[in-house]
């Protein structure tokens, strides 16, 4: 049966992570993705800010996270997968730029010490195809040591971008040259350490077939962003929430008909943060439990 998982942003912070991690256990969860993004903002730091967070000392950074890692251990709770800063490349600063690559590094360090297997390194969306390419071909292979330092796998993730108020392709959507890139990387790393995050909320913004992509992405595909959208903005709301007079907008069924065609074993990690924005904190834990129902749903239907 595959674990269900739900990301930490929104839920709690730093100061209030007891009450929103217990919240996810009762309501079924087996995971989290940590937000550790809200920690930096990288526009701030191509601006000419400091980080102030991830310029700490390795044991530093630990020790300020230690009482969340106990209490996940204390409640059974892993963190599959840690949602990292974005964006990470400023085409203009090379400055800001390395200061999101030692935070990127850090926050491999970081996967390890809780024992988190993948960080989801957002690619940089260039102004043409190749630019793309050779932008992130830079991006990712500068993070090829520290990710076989920390054996921690990197995750791309399908993009989209804006243009004359129109959501267009951005980098790795194409999912035939995603395989093509992720296989690329890999063969320079000499091992497996390059998969893929496969955002189903941007999907449905671009009109994409989901279950051929998940077909096609086949053992590349490790890590999920689970959300739901109209279609028409990237809103982050619960499944089944978006319809149309035809019936959902998302293609729930070609999501979970393409899962089980490459037999996915990951965990069902949903980035449903809107769905608590829009909701008064008294109602967050009938919302984060109606979600576990959604993903014990899902889970039982890959499981027969």
């Amino acid at each position: 049966m595959n674990k269900i998982g739900i990301q930490s942003g929104i839920l709690y912070d730093d100061t209030s992570f007891e009450q929103g991690m217990e919240i996810v256990k009762a309501a079924g969860f087996d995971c989290i993705d940590f937000n550790i993004d809200t920690k930096v903002n990288i526009r701030e730091i191509s601006k000419g800010a400091k980080d102030e967070f991830f310029t700490k000392s390795d044991d530093e950074l630990k020790e300020y996270y230690r009482p969340q890692k106990e209490l996940f251990d204390k409640l059974g709770l892993e963190m599959s997968q840690m949602h990292g800063p974005f964006p990470v490349y400023d085409a203009e600063n090379q400055a800001a730029t390395d200061v999101i690559y030692n935070a990127t590094v850090k926050c491999l360090m970081l996967c390890e010490y809780f024992g988190c297997p993948y960080l989801v390194v957002h690619p940089a969306v260039g102004k043409d195809a190749q630019n793309e390419k050779e932008i992130n071909m830079y991006i990712y292979k500068r993070l090829v040591p520290a990710a076989k330092k920390y054996g921690v796998g990197i995750c791309l993730e399908n993009m989209f971008t804006g243009k004359d108020g129109h959501i267009i392709e951005a980098v790795c959507s194409d999912i035939t040259q995603t395989c093509e890139f992720i296989d690329e990387l890999n063969e320079f790393a000499g091992e497996k350490i390059f998969s893929f995050c496969y955002d189903l909320g941007h999907a449905t913004l671009l009109g994409k077939n989901i279950k051929r992509s998940i077909v096609q992405l086949g053992d590349r595909l490790t890590v999920l962003h689970i959300h739901d959208n109209n279609g028409l903005n990237d809103i982050h709301m619960q499944p089944f929430s978006q319809t149309r007079s035809h019936g959902w907008v998302t293609d729930w069924e070609g999501f979970i008909d393409g899962l089980k065609a490459i037999d996915y074993k990951g965990v069902l990690s949903f980035e449903t943060f809107n769905s608590l924005v829009s909701l008064p904190k008294e109602l967050h834990p009938a919302m984060v439990n109606y979600i576990g129902a959604v993903g014990k749903f899902f889970a039982d239907r890959l499981a027969r």
